[in-house]
């Protein structure tokens, strides 16, 4: 009898205390493959020739949505409608390219598209650090589950980054999942979601234009829903030599696009030409705007003109790139704001994506694996101590003759 009720006591305060060990091992293990990066200091873009995305713009513009769910994992995504409503919706409202970005997951093309780019969004992790891989034949379901240094983050692109994906960092501003820290130094991506209900992250992505990274904005729903007003409130409109898929990949490398917060996918405004002529950037509406915002370096503002359908502005020299805001309004919509990407300095005339690098600090990575490994030897000690060595002790104890 005093064996027994010596076995159970705290029994249940063990019980928990061994599950959350084996939980926390376990969800660490992914931790193994990390890599420690030394990364080099950014540059601001430097040069006296300019990179301009929109300098050979045709008449064939592409309407996309890149970032939406349908029902998946049983709706445990949160999807709420099938692949085919999602698509009807958005074709209802005038898109050309709709794509179907479950999580960790790639759809199929569906009969009624038109026009197919394989998207998913990765990302399984407590900070919703997300990305969009866009053109992958495969998902990958690795992740970091828990927190993610630097190094996580950029180990994270590099695996997604295959032969012909490109990146999005979706939603960085949101839970501040990508810390402007962060983007002054990650590298080898392509786009940043500056425009989603989620979270506007414009700001962050001026922090890595600043910095020397030529990563081009993009906006999308994220929408979970047909019917909670969140289709065609942000999207992205490309600029194609022909309504092909491969005429599309190619506007998005070269960043011949531009991001637009509005509603219900209506377009308020079109981009006629954008020039740069002796040191001036030339921009042409389509139509007279409420205003025209030209921002540089940490989004400071450097031109304004309202009521106009142009701007001009001579470049100065401590400015590294130039990008623009376009804002309208109409009574029956509050108001349309587009995003154009940037014109950049650079050296030769040539597109450089990102002016740092990221190399594999292989003593710093064996170190950490080494923690890990020590962390998870003292978890597993514990787990020991908990459940069999003071049971033991007890019963040595108990076991012992009177005296």
């Amino acid at each position: 009898m005093v064996i027994t009720t010596k076995l159970n006591k705290n029994r249940w305060l063990k019980l928990v205390i061994s599950i959350l060990i084996i939980a926390f091992t376990l969800i660490t293990l992914p931790y193994y493959f990390t890599k420690i990066y030394d990364f080099s200091e950014p540059e601001s873009f430097k040069g006296n020739f300019f990179y301009n995305p929109y300098s050979n713009i045709s008449s064939n513009w592409v309407k996309t949505n890149f970032h939406a769910h349908s029902r998946s994992f049983g709706g445990l995504a949160k999807g709420k409608n099938s692949v085919d409503e999602l698509i009807e919706r958005y074709k209802s409202l005038g898109y050309n390219l709709i794509c179907v970005s479950n999580y960790n997951r790639t759809t199929q093309k569906n009969q009624s598209q038109q026009l197919y780019i394989p998207v998913y969004e990765h990302g399984f992790n407590i900070n919703w650090t997300h990305q969009l891989s866009i053109n992958s034949k495969k998902a990958m379901f690795f992740d970091f589950p828990l927190l993610q240094c630097l190094s996580h983050k950029q180990s994270i692109i590099n695996t997604l980054k295959q032969k012909d994906a490109l990146i999005a960092l979706t939603h960085p501003s949101f839970k501040n999942s990508y810390h402007p820290d962060d983007l002054q130094y990650l590298t080898n991506y392509d786009f940043i979601e500056g425009l989603s209900p989620v979270a506007t992250s414009v700001r962050a992505w001026d922090v890595a234009l600043t910095n020397g990274h030529a990563v081009w904005v993009m906006g999308n729903d994220d929408s979970h829903s047909i019917s909670d007003g969140s289709n065609g409130v942000c999207w992205t409109m490309i600029n194609a030599d022909s309504l092909s898929e491969e005429s599309i990949k190619k506007s998005l490398q070269q960043g011949s696009f531009y991001a637009t917060r509005g509603w219900l996918g209506q377009e308020m405004n079109r981009i006629i030409s954008l020039k740069i002529v002796d040191g001036t950037y030339e921009l042409l509406l389509e139509k007279a705007s409420d205003s025209i915002i030209l921002k540089t370096n940490r989004g400071q503002t450097v031109k304004t003109e309202t009521g106009a359908n142009k701007i001009s502005y001579h470049i100065k020299s401590s400015d590294s790139y130039i990008r623009a805001e376009i804002y309208d309004t109409e009574p029956w919509n509050g108001y349309t704001r587009m995003y154009l990407n940037p014109v950049i300095r650079t050296p030769e005339g040539t597109l450089i994506k990102h002016n740092n690098v990221a190399e594999i600090n292989v003593l710093k990575t064996i170190s950490f694996v080494i923690v890990l490994i020590m962390m998870h030897a003292f978890c597993l000690y514990i787990l020991y101590v908990f459940n069999f060595k003071k049971d033991n002790d007890t019963v040595k104890e108990d076991k012992k003759p009177d005296k």
